[in-house]
């Protein structure tokens, strides 16, 4: 069975699927490599990392040389991705995938020391990867710790970070999100993006859930304090009433809860 190239661009020669493994093509075209990702990776990972890269490299953004480079990187993915899709292609793939030897005593000890590496460890570099600006590095790295240890919710958090910097679906960030505040309840920072988001995708209901869960746990905290303007002449009503007590109950702030949350989102990405 031959693969061909993607139907919306110029067409190339296809090349037998059975020649690409056991070929000199392999090392050319690795699905695998092509898409950034492990010979291990789920059909939902495997999607994911093919619409992320194939969003970068689409040759609508491109133009004069830069357009045919994006050409060819597209085409590349839109053939690793046929590849990969298939179970039995990417299982074939997976067992005739020609297993990568150190080639000196020094990566030797290099790979025995990555294999020695906690999930924290592996944490800790997507975060300086992170912080320096390398995005792509950061999300490969947390991903291998939250493969080691799925249980920390502060893996999680981060991974959604990562996703809002790259500019990811916001439902991959809202389920990055969502895992955290499962394994940490009391995440009230998970919580408070976690509103921004769905208010962001239409769905208010479930913003002021999480924004009232976020109050309930950090009444206090800096990002839910509501700015009064100055001169405002309902200032000091509105301070009244916090302090009457009645019920229990803590008033509705000034503004509306689209307002709150644009003020949430400025505050978080800096922006505000």
């Amino acid at each position: 069975m031959e693969i061909g190239y993607h139907p919306l661009l110029k067409p190339c020669p296809s090349i037998p699927f059975d020649a690409l493994v056991a070929g000199p093509f392999w090392n050319l075209m690795n699905p695998f490599n092509i898409l950034e990702i492990p010979p291990d990776a789920s059909p939902e990972d495997i999607k994911a990392a093919y619409h992320r890269l194939a969003k970068r490299w689409h040759p609508d953004r491109y133009t004069g040389a830069e357009k045919s480079e994006a050409e060819s990187k597209f085409r590349e993915l839109a053939e690793a991705f046929s590849m990969l899709k298939d179970p039995g292609k990417r299982l074939t793939l997976q067992q005739q995938m020609p297993k990568a030897q150190p080639a000196t005593a020094a990566a030797a000890i290099e790979s025995e020391s990555a294999q020695e590496r906690s999930a924290e460890d592996w944490a800790a570099l997507a975060k300086t990867a992170f912080d320096e600006g390398k995005v792509d590095q950061a999300r490969a790295l947390i991903h291998y710790a939250i493969r080691l240890d799925s249980e920390k919710h502060r893996y999680h958090a981060l991974l959604a970070s990562i996703l809002e910097r790259e500019g990811s679906d916001p439902r991959a960030v809202v389920k990055a999100l969502e895992t955290a505040v499962k394994l940490a309840p009391r995440d009230v920072e998970s919580h408070i993006r976690l509103a921004v988001h769905f208010q962001a995708l239409g769905m208010a209901a479930r913003a002021q859930r999480h924004l009232q869960l976020a109050r309930e746990i950090s009444p206090n905290h800096p990002k839910l304090r509501t700015p009064v303007p100055k001169g405002a002449k309902g200032a000091k009503g509105v301070k009244g009433s916090a302090g009457s007590g009645k019920k229990g109950k803590v008033p509705d702030p000034p503004a509306g809860l689209l307002d709150q949350l644009r003020d949430l989102w400025g505050r978080l990405t800096g922006k505000g």
